[in-house]
């Protein structure tokens, strides 16, 4: 008896964890699909992170849409097979059942070549065999990671990851307050981070995708002041490497000069509270230099590591969504998008710069905008339908608020000694959007740099990347620094060539694509 009951515990495993193998390759291709849909082209680096990374101040609808499109359809396929399987099995056990008691009755016969039968007291062949539910799941398993393997570059990332490369530890310059040298009198730095945000978005006339300027407030900024171009009169702007296109990517390598990844066997976020703590970034060296920092938001802080990063590099000061919240900022329940609109954000931190520039100390105050996040952007009261569609209706209204920020901004009496720097956190992950720019259009961030009192030495015909904005934001705060070259930026005032020129685009990803024990040693977990 004890037999049979374990042996029945044993099959019944076996068929679960069956149905579990077939789910999760139902899974794996809805979520292949569903991420090459809603992201574009990410790398496998980025899809590493966020596993590593805890779910909080995710925005609800990419959540919705993942469990609408990817976990819902999975799990209804493991409950037809179950049924498939279980169904029959019932049936037979209802009928020995009522046969036991005396009851006979016709049933219905499903022979395997498909012939169908009505007899008395006859025993149901099961619909799917044992070995059959087995070879379904493995195929369903094999055939989800074969597809996985296609849509994305995963042998590739394989073979990087096994040669460890010494490309990022010889280049890599450590940032050291003994290598720079600030002004008497230091000037307070405002940064903007803008969600999404490329020089693409102009007009093809200033070297962008579209005839019509979707961002014309934000062109003329860059014309008006400091702007760094690949080209000759054209806006152009920072090259995204790999392991820099996603918010908190972004935000790490311009102020650390470093592309973030995790390798796939490290600890996750989670387990390890420390965010990369052999890395020294633009937050520590001001704070060093008597700075405060500060980082404005308009969702969880959270999300993605970004609170550890900022609090941890420069014990930033952070006002985020549920800062806002518990400030009254915004009603109760309050909640749109990714936690609240931009016009908001802005209305906040002409607020707090007014208080925060009364004090003593030169200031750092960070913020990032959200509006402009894909799929569609968000619109809001201040947005016009001026566009084909929500995303670009989105990026005009940004373009229109952060002008208008600008201005308020050159206004006050901090003015004078403050240094305004704008840029793109990261290339667009809107993949429609993004088809609707010509076959080789270069894509780059756009920046703007504003009242630095330093001039650069070339601002055309420069190739550069996200990481060279680390240097580069200290230089236009009057900072000079010996070798003008910080973790792997280089200072764009200077005319020292850049990583990217010196060794080219292509060198670059593959190099900071591979494996680096200096990287995961030193700079991830801050071990000699």
């Amino acid at each position: 008896m004890r037999g049979r009951f374990v042996s029945k515990i044993g099959r019944g495993f076996a068929a679960a964890l069956a149905l579990l193998l077939f789910g999760f390759g139902i899974l794996l291709v809805l979520a292949v699909d569903w991420s090459v849909d809603f992201f574009g082209e990410i790398s496998i680096d980025e899809i590493i992170f966020h596993l590593k990374m805890p779910l909080q101040g995710t925005d609800q609808n990419t959540i919705l849409d993942f469990i609408l499109r990817c976990l819902i359809p999975a799990l209804a396929g493991m409950f037809v097979l179950a049924c498939l399987w279980g169904l029959p099995r019932m049936e037979k056990r209802l009928r020995q059942k009522r046969m036991g008691q005396g009851r006979p009755y016709l049933e219905l016969r499903i022979r395997a070549g498909g012939r169908k039968e009505i007899g008395r007291g006859v025993t149901l062949i099961p619909v799917i065999p044992a070995w059959t539910l087995w070879l379904i799941a493995l195929a369903s398993l094999a055939g989800s990671l074969v597809y996985a393997c296609y849509r994305y570059p995963v042998v590739e990332y394989i073979k990087l990851q096994s040669q460890n490369s010494t490309w990022i530890e010889e280049e890599y310059v450590e940032p050291d307050s003994s290598l720079l040298s600030f002004p008497e009198q230091k000037r307070n730095l405002i940064y903007i981070y803008l969600e999404s945000m490329e020089s693409a978005y102009t007009s093809t006339e200033n070297g962008g995708a579209f005839q019509e300027d979707l961002i014309p407030e934000l062109t003329e900024l860059a014309k008006e002041n400091l702007h760094f171009s690949s080209g000759v009169g054209t806006l152009g702007g920072a090259v995204q490497v790999e392991n820099t296109g996603w918010t908190i990517a972004g935000m790490f390598a311009q102020t650390a000069g470093l592309s973030l990844k995790m390798p796939i066997d490290s600890n996750t976020m989670g387990e390890y509270s420390s965010f990369f703590p052999g890395v020294t970034s633009l937050g520590e060296l001001l704070e060093a230099a008597g700075y405060k920092n500060y980082l404005m938001i308009g969702s969880d802080a959270v999300f993605g590591g970004r609170k550890n990063y900022f609090t941890q590099h420069g014990d930033y000061t952070i006002y985020d969504y549920y800062w806002a919240l518990e400030e009254g900022k915004i009603p109760e329940d309050y909640f749109v998008f990714w936690g609240f609109e931009d016009w908001r954000l802005i209305e906040m931190a002409k607020e707090e710069l007014l208080t925060i520039a009364e004090q003593e100390e030169p200031f750092n105050f960070t913020m990032l905008t959200v509006d402009t996040h894909f799929p569609d952007g968000y619109i809001c009261p201040l947005c016009r339908e001026e566009h084909d569609s929500s995303y670009k209706n989105a990026l005009s209204c940004s373009s229109r608020q952060i002008a208008a920020f600008v201005e308020w901004i050159s206004r006050q009496d901090f003015y004078e000694d403050t240094t305004i720097i704008i840029a793109g956190d990261h290339l667009t992950m809107a993949s429609e959007f993004v088809e609707e720019m010509p076959a080789g259009t270069e894509r780059s961030t756009y920046h703007v740099i504003i009242n630095s009192p330093v001039e650069a030495a070339k601002t055309e015909n420069r190739v550069f990347t996200t990481l060279d904005m680390f240097p580069t934001t200290l230089a236009a705060l009057g900072v000079e620094i010996e070798g003008d070259r910080l973790a792997l930026g280089t200072n764009l005032f200077s005319d020292r060539e850049t990583l990217a020129e010196e060794y080219g685009i292509a060198t670059m990803n593959q190099e900071l694509s591979k494996k680096s024990e200096f990287y995961n040693k030193k700079l991830m977990y801050g071990s000699s």
